[in-house]
């Protein structure tokens, strides 16, 4: 691991927070997430680039910004880390009291560094405060309002907390602001983790210690069609979720009771989670990753029917002409479906959402 940079802050009032910006080779879109953090009234804060060895111009970009807002710095580094290692060597450097973590296609909304940071002044027990982010797909439509379809706000103790966010109900951490002191209690982000390395890392905290929860929509959070999940093969990602079972098994503070029945949680989304991407890689064209799931499905959980499922669509996807396509079809018109039941999110957030 690099040692992390020491970054001068310059003549300006000492932050509260850091917005940590992992990027890479996403100028234009990170002029908007920069913005959108230097934008929070209230609270002085230090906007942290990391940029992962782009080699474009967005070094030129982030200076542009600087130049209006002193509390943006950069960091580039001489080679490309990997995306999970970039995220973990941006939160090694912060040292302000506060922290959150924007990636660079994302954005944050008005007033969301200033509310939580005054529920976190309210409730001094808690270690992060946790808001909802709109999970917004690349044509502005929104697919999904999370933490809005939890039972309560308020106070979560653990192990209710870590509970609270199985079942597909994680909030994502573009929404979340923590104490810095996490980072000495409970360490940093496990690149080892990789693709679900957010789930991991919030999971393993709600487990340890109380957070506040705050129906409340603070930022959005990109459904990208070119990110890591929708590109990369499933090899990429399932073994972090294997790491993320083998870190919470070893979690202190839980009763066997306790951790028993969040890895059995967990499990039961691992299941849902590859046979649902299993699916939507089918759609794509992508039989290869489809057969990995299956593998998964299969030698994990013994869930040979939904295995079976996978493996005879993607053979048939490759051998029989038009079936590739009408599976296509029949999972857009899936989709379709999905949209309009979510439509209430549209009309009571719409407002909220920036230009693509």
């Amino acid at each position: 691991m690099p040692d992390v940079p020491v970054i001068d802050p310059g003549p300006r009032a000492t932050p509260d927070i850091t917005t940590v910006i992992p990027t890479f080779r996403r100028p234009r879109l990170l002029q908007r997430a920069i913005t959108s953090a230097v934008a929070q009234e209230g609270v002085a804060a230090r906007v942290a680039v990391f940029d992962n060895c782009s080699g474009d111009e967005t070094a030129d970009a982030v200076a542009m910004l600087a130049q209006r807002h002193p509390g943006v710095v950069y960091h580039s580094h001489a080679r490309n880390l990997g995306a999970s290692a970039n995220f973990e060597f941006g939160v090694r450097s912060v040292d302000t009291p506060f922290f959150s973590i924007l990636s660079d296609d994302d954005y944050l909304l008005p007033g969301f560094y200033r509310r939580a940071l005054a529920g976190l002044a309210a409730h001094p027990e808690a270690m992060f405060w946790v808001g909802t982010t709109l999970n917004v797909d690349e044509r502005g439509t929104i697919w999904d309002a999370r933490v809005a379809r939890w039972p309560r706000a308020g106070l979560y103790l653990p192990p209710e907390g870590a509970l609270a966010m199985t079942g597909g109900m994680a909030p994502t951490w573009t929404g979340i602001v923590f104490r810095r002191e996490v980072l000495d209690l409970a360490g940093f982000i496990d690149p080892g983790t990789a693709g679900p390395s957010d789930l991991d890392y919030t999971l393993r905290l709600g487990a340890r210690f109380p957070y506040l929860l705050e129906q409340e929509p603070v930022a959005v959070f990109t459904l990208n069609s070119e990110g890591f999940s929708a590109t990369q093969p499933l090899s990429s990602f399932w073994p972090g979720w294997l790491k993320m079972f083998r870190n919470v098994q070893a979690l202190p503070g839980l009763s066997v009771a306790e951790r028993e029945r969040l890895l059995a949680a967990l499990h039961v989304d691992a299941r849902r989670m590859l046979f649902r991407r299993g699916i939507n890689a089918l759609a794509a064209g992508r039989r290869d990753y489809a057969c990995e799931a299956a593998d998964a499905l299969a030698l994990h959980y013994s869930q040979h029917a939904r295995a079976a499922v996978l493996r005879g669509l993607a053979s048939g996807c490759g051998r029989i002409p038009g079936m590739q396509p009408a599976l296509t079809q029949a999972y857009r018109l899936l989709e379709r479906r999905i949209v309009r039941s979510r439509r209430h999110l549209q009309q009571r957030y719409g407002h909220l959402l920036l230009p693509a």
